[in-house]
């Protein structure tokens, strides 16, 4: 839009405002002398109308950011905000119609953003825009977004590729049609877009972006090398040198990882993910009092110390644990997750479950943690051996939280614990009539006939999950890996366990179905390398150190085979007599 048009000069302004002050006197003067002729205003200049309407709509626009900023002390009503946007729109509509530029068109499309009609109503507008336009980068990269944040990626990439079909050597739209392959888990295709953009052309952007592609397809030291550049380029990007930190924990280079965390916090601590991070990794060290220190010393935020709290639980350091949850207590008011981890803590790491049903018990059923915990005592009234309570509260959860799946689940699982798996069977199935096609409930029942040599039953489910949600993670990981053990479609099976683990990198038993994919298809080095990050992440699992050895034998590396099959059988393997004659035929 022209500078004139975005702020009208002073001259024009006060021009205008006195043209239309004498032509109010001109009409009392006319009442007062009836034999006085009556003049007709004069007509704004078209440049004085542009300006005119300018001031217009960004006077409604203020109004809108006024009432928003106030919130419930805003005196506007619903009608007076439809209104106020009414005025703004027809503004603007005057604005584009007589000096049409691509501001005036993002200006229309924010508009609409928060609006029930949402991207859609904007995405018209943009459309316009680039009718007008058709080569401006900035509506281009809203338009993309537009059908991104819908999570339409492939609408989003067709307008990007077209754009870039017109103008190869936009390297900045380039790159972010790079970062939205990559935020859509097509790692390998973002990597191939952003390795066109030329060396010299490169930007500490694109570094991370390239950097952050290469560590979700595991190739680390590759991932390290493109974050430092980032980072040498701009020393104060704090989301490189978090991502650098966590390549480095990856690669189980610790001291590289806590120096660079530690950069991080001296530069402003900006992220307390950061912080998070470093107190992990002194857990992984075996240092909890430093992780400790890091905790005092961070954000009183709830978030935070919850967060990081679950860090010292997980890691089994639950007196340190408890220290952490106890700054919840600080300004007097005890959140119900106090007592839901105090809980875990009683019944983990002080082997009390009568403590910590205690602790359970102050939980207000009013309190959206009550599901959790009811679900949580009827757990520990199992595992103490009492199955008649533990289905009496799934079942009172199933009546107070109709529409929350746990129970279903739960129920499910007890009723599995006793052999009634008939039982088991028709409590999912009435899950799925009450809340119909829920993908946690339809996941367990495809588990159930997986469990219970009903598999093509099982992999149905689970593609109609899939069809349904397709960013399912333990469905996308049961139909990979289950193509896999049928030797079949492994292409999509890679495919699928790809997208999972994207989805959830740390996880291990998502690792493992890559690597077993890999071995399927007889691509034993990737397979090697990946379950090498299985066994890593989870290194207490026989199945995944059986695959471990499986591998190993593959390549004809015994002494890996006869650790990964003797970590089986040490980790108590459901098949050790099979375990055993892999290691004699070695």
């Amino acid at each position: 839009m022209p500078t004139k048009h975005r702020s009208p000069s002073a001259t024009a302004a006060t021009l205008l405002l006195l043209c239309l002050a004498m032509a109010g006197l001109s009409a009392c003067a006319s009442s007062s002398k009836s034999r006085s002729p009556q003049i007709e205003p004069r007509p704004l200049s078209t440049e004085a109308q542009l300006n005119y309407d300018y001031l217009v709509y960004q006077d409604q626009m203020q109004r809108l950011q006024r009432h928003m900023s106030e919130g419930k002390q805003s005196d506007l009503t619903p009608e007076d905000v439809q209104d106020i946007k009414e005025r703004a729109e027809e503004a603007l509509d005057r604005l584009l119609k007589e000096a049409p530029s691509p501001q005036l068109y993002l200006e229309k499309a924010s508009m609409y953003w928060n609006d029930q009609a949402g991207p859609a109503r904007s995405r018209t507008i943009l459309k316009e825009g680039l009718d007008a336009f058709p080569d401006n980068r900035v509506l281009t990269i809203y338009l993309a977004n537009s059908y991104a944040i819908e999570n339409r990626i492939g609408a989003a990439v067709d307008v990007m590729v077209d754009y870039l079909s017109r103008h190869q050597d936009d390297f900045q739209v380039r790159e972010r049609l790079g970062q939205m392959l990559m935020d859509a888990g097509e790692n390998a295709k973002a990597l191939d877009e952003l390795k066109r953009i030329p060396t010299d052309k490169r930007t500490a952007d694109t570094y991370y972006a390239i950097g952050r592609t290469q560590g979700n397809l595991g190739m680390r030291k590759a991932a390290i090398a493109n974050l430092r550049k980032a980072v040498s380029m701009d020393p104060r990007f704090t989301e490189a040198l978090v991502e650098l930190a966590y390549q480095y924990e990856l690669n189980k280079d610790y001291v590289e990882a806590e120096k660079t965390y530690t950069t991080i916090l001296e530069q402003g601590d900006p992220f307390p993910e950061a912080r998070l991070r470093m107190i992990n990794l002194n857990l992984k060290l075996n240092n909890p009092d430093r992780a400790l220190q890091l905790t005092l010393d961070g954000p009183l935020s709830k978030a935070f110390i919850l967060d990081a709290a679950l860090m010292f639980i997980d890691d089994q350091f639950y007196a340190q644990g408890s220290t952490v949850l106890d700054m919840l207590t600080s300004d007097g008011e005890i959140p119900a997750e106090y007592y839901f981890y105090k809980a875990v803590i009683a019944n983990d790491g002080e082997k009390d479950p009568d403590k910590a049903l205690k602790q359970l018990s102050r939980v207000r059923e009013d309190d959206r943690l009550y599901p959790h915990a009811l679900r949580f005592k009827s757990q520990l009234y199992h595992v103490q051996g009492d199955t008649d309570k533990a289905l009496e509260l799934a079942r009172q959860g199933k009546e107070l939280f109709p529409k929350g799946h746990i129970f279903y689940v739960l129920e499910s699982k007890l009723l599995r614990s006793i052999d009634d798996i008939d039982g088991a069977e028709a409590v999912l199935k009435d899950g799925l009539k009450r809340l119909k096609d829920n993908p946690e409930i339809s996941y367990e029942l495809g588990m159930l006939y997986e469990e219970t040599d009903r598999r093509s039953e099982g992999l149905e489910i689970m593609e109609k999950v899939l069809r349904s949600h397709p960013d399912h993670i333990n469905a996308l990981n049961f139909v990979g890996y289950t193509l896999a053990e049928e030797g079949r479609d492994l292409d999509r099976a890679l495919v699928l366990v790809q997208k999972a683990s994207s989805l959830d990198p740390e996880n291990g038993y998502i690792l493992d179905s890559v690597a077993w994919v890999y071995f399927k298809q007889g691509k034993l080095d990737k397979a090697w390398e990946t379950i090498g990050f299985a066994v890593d992440a989870m290194n207490d699992d026989p199945t995944i150190w059986e695959h471990y050895g499986d591998i190993a034998a593959a390549m004809g590396n015994i002494k890996q085979a006869r650790k990964g099959y003797n970590y089986s059988l040490k980790h108590g393997t459901r098949e050790p007599e099979h375990i055993k004659k892999k290691l004699k035929d070695l």
